[in-house]
């Protein structure tokens, strides 16, 4: 096939002109060796495992893949060698599909494939009924984003702890097994849907922020789901444990609790030893929430110094006095 065949089939292709099947992606380019293409939303990544860079390379998006588990289809226009899936989307790859393009042949050779997918996962119809949380912060390296319920809380993977985090719900999150879309992903960094809600992780939905460059950095992202048909009412809000902290106390100590992380500051006698904590469910970001605090085990006292509230940032600060001399073994149960 000459070089204009080639250039006008790729643009009908890519506009979509005389074909009732419109590919939703098309690529050409000149392989020597072995490529792997792979695919997210709308964005190619190009990876040559084997022989010399790709040359006279282009590509059309028609659709974004969706956030969706499917089967890509793949059609080979034109190539010699060996062109196959060889990874489809799921939500342990950021539902990305990976195209292998291997010619083994001496020399480089002429490559063209089109893929098509399903568009109808890419957004709800305009007709059906839909909720969503939006959330953002500020992110350093690696972070996962927890959605349950009327409430997001971020824990932190690697870096720094999740700041200036913020939400909000337009209907709490169903206590269903509930199909949820990424949407309006904001940030310099990758933003991956990496869990459903459902029975197994007490329907959350769970997405994923990798910020590879130093220093933190702004992200925000949308997750939508179609209302039910029945009228469902508000989750009641949860209340019991939230957060236990335990640990060994010679003197004063400051614990603080913001986000998906907590950190303590021994602010009068001995540091804390024999640390451990565990946030069970996030603060409710909500100015008639009031927390309260119970001593499980130990001989002083604890005390909330600081409720969370919009002023704060959302932060709970409590603290735990050992007067006597020596240490003593704590256990502090936070309620919300």
């Amino acid at each position: 096939m000459d070089q204009v065949k080639r250039v006008l089939l790729f643009a009908m292709l890519a506009a979509g002109l005389g074909a009732q099947d419109r590919p939703q992606f098309t690529w050409q380019g000149q392989v020597d060796g072995l490529a792997i293409l792979r695919l997210t939303g709308k964005r190619l990544a190009v990876q040559i495992q084997e022989g010399a860079p790709l040359e006279r390379e282009s590509y059309h998006f028609s659709d974004a893949l969706p956030h969706s588990q499917q089967q890509v289809r793949l059609e080979v226009i034109e190539g010699r060698g060996l062109v196959r899936v060889i990874d489809q989307p799921r939500i342990d790859n950021g539902y990305s599909v990976a195209i292998s393009i291997e010619d083994r042949q001496a020399g480089s050779s002429f490559y063209s494939i089109a893929l098509y997918w399903d568009t109808s996962n890419n957004a709800f119809e305009e007709h059906e009924k839909t909720e969503r949380v939006t959330w953002s912060g500020r992110v350093d390296e690696e972070a996962v984003v927890s959605c349950r319920r009327r409430a997001c809380s971020a824990s932190v993977e690697h870096g720094a702890p999740v700041a200036e985090e913020r939400f909000k719900f337009t209907r709490p999150m169903p206590e269903r097994d509930v199909e949820v879309r990424l949407e309006h992903p904001e940030g310099r960094g990758e933003i991956r849907l990496i869990e459903q809600p459902s029975r197994r992780n007490d329907y959350a939905a769970r997405v994923a922020i990798r910020d590879e460059l130093p220093g933190s950095s702004d992200y925000a992202f949308t997750l939508v789901w179609k209302r039910n048909a029945s009228k469902e009412p508000p989750a009641a809000e949860p209340t019991g444990r939230g957060f236990v902290w335990s640990g060994t106390v010679d003197g004063r100590v400051r614990v603080t609790i913001q986000g998906g992380a907590s950190f303590s500051e021994a602010i009068g006698g001995g540091p804390v030893a024999g640390e451990g904590s565990e946030l069970i469910r996030p603060i409710p970001k909500r100015a008639d929430v009031a927390a309260s605090i119970r001593r499980v085990q130990g001989r002083g006292s604890v005390a909330i110094v600081e409720q969370p509230s919009e002023k704060n940032n959302w932060r709970l600060v409590f603290e735990i006095d050992d007067p006597l001399p020596g240490a003593d073994s704590y256990e502090v149960e936070v309620n919300w």
